[in-house]
């Protein structure tokens, strides 16, 4: 039995982030608890973090993602400052603030205050065995969808995947356009194009059913205005929840298994990945490859080339593990038997063009 998912309330609306501490108190009325927010740390500089107001027993923990994307052991070390500053009180709210990198550490954190061990005994589906604490979430950047979706993607130790449950999914986002008006435009795109591509994956794929298609459809739609017509803001940020939910009921495809390789081993981070691999994807996603491509040029945004072309063998072997670990994306793309519509070789030729 299939059962559809969503958050269930949503905050919306310009300057809605000055309402976060009032709605705090509103959804969680114990103010002597205190609340963890985990805070995306280019917002020392933008005045966000100056705006949080935090009450003195609250805990604001920086995730630096402008110089990495989240690894198990930043969630491991985050949950045991939480533990050594306040024991085996569990805060009431978990806030995450700023992009797909800070909103997964902070649904990462919710589930390893309440689950035993580190955060890499979880990278799969349906690992974790207990609610985390209740969750916010506040996307300073559009398209990653991580404010709607049940997965918390982490690099461990030996793998790139998801906390892909229930129990990491939002309970609570609060949607301010006014904050993704100033992120930079390179950016900008490659988030953006996150939405765009897994709205694409979504659509074409099995694991789609009839109530997630219209948010992935919408959701699609207003990346396409956003980057060929004009820039609404509030239609870009209502088009990344919508694509987060679509993503919540369905999977991705191709590309991101692909693009787990790109990100592993080589290191380029998730939206770019994404990018350097959908652009080899015409014979797959046909007409939604040629308006991608489309978009890039109109943005002018030069995407690089060779990225492969000092790969090892070793190293090829391992992207076709990670590839092959996304299968239940792949079944959605190919059917049970995807390993014979995408074989090694496969793999290897559409690697070889990147």
């Amino acid at each position: 039995m299939k059962i559809t998912r969503f958050v269930p309330s949503v905050l919306f609306g310009e300057n809605a982030f000055d309402d976060l501490n009032a709605w705090i108190d509103k959804l969680y009325p114990n103010p002597q608890q205190y609340t963890v927010f985990v805070v995306d740390a280019v917002h020392r500089t933008t005045g966000l973090l100056q705006r949080l107001r935090p009450a003195p027993q609250d805990l604001v923990l920086e995730f630096d993602a402008p110089s990495h994307e989240p690894k198990t052991s930043d969630v491991d070390a985050l949950r045991d400052r939480i533990v050594a500053e306040k024991g085996s009180e569990l805060p009431r709210v978990v806030v995450g603030i700023g992009g797909g990198s800070s909103m997964d550490v902070a649904k990462a954190i919710s589930v390893m205050l309440t689950n035993p061990g580190s955060s890499a005994d979880y990278q799969g589906w349906d690992l974790v065995k207990h609610r985390g604490v209740p969750k916010i979430a506040v996307p300073t950047l559009s398209g990653t969808g991580a404010e709607a979706t049940r997965t918390a993607v982490l690099t461990g130790p030996v793998k790139k995947l998801g906390i892909n449950s229930d129990y990491s999914m939002y309970d609570h986002a609060l949607l301010d356009p006014k904050l993704i008006e100033t992120v930079p435009e390179e950016q900008e795109f490659f988030t953006g194009m996150d939405n765009y591509i897994h709205c694409v994956e979504a659509s074409h794929g099995s694991a789609m059913n009839a109530l997630g298609r219209p948010f992935a459809l919408a959701a699609k739609a207003s990346v396409e205005n956003f980057f060929l017509k004009e820039k609404n803001y509030a239609d870009f940020m209502v088009g990344s929840y919508f694509g987060g939910s679509s993503i919540a009921n369905s999977s991705v495809g191709v590309c991101h298994a692909l693009s787990y390789g790109i990100a592993f081993i080589l290191g380029y981070r998730h939206g770019l990945a994404n990018c350097i691999v959908f652009n080899q994807l015409e014979e797959f996603y046909g007409e939604d490859v040629r308006t991608f491509k489309a978009m890039v040029e109109r943005h002018h945004i030069e995407l690089p080339t060779g990225v492969t072309k000092d790969v090892t063998p070793e190293q090829y072997e391992k992207m076709i593990s990670l590839t092959y670990m996304l299968e239940r994306d792949l079944v959605s793309t190919f059917g049970p038997e995807f390993k014979k519509a995408l074989p090694p070789e496969k793999i290897l030729e559409l690697y070889g063009k990147m």
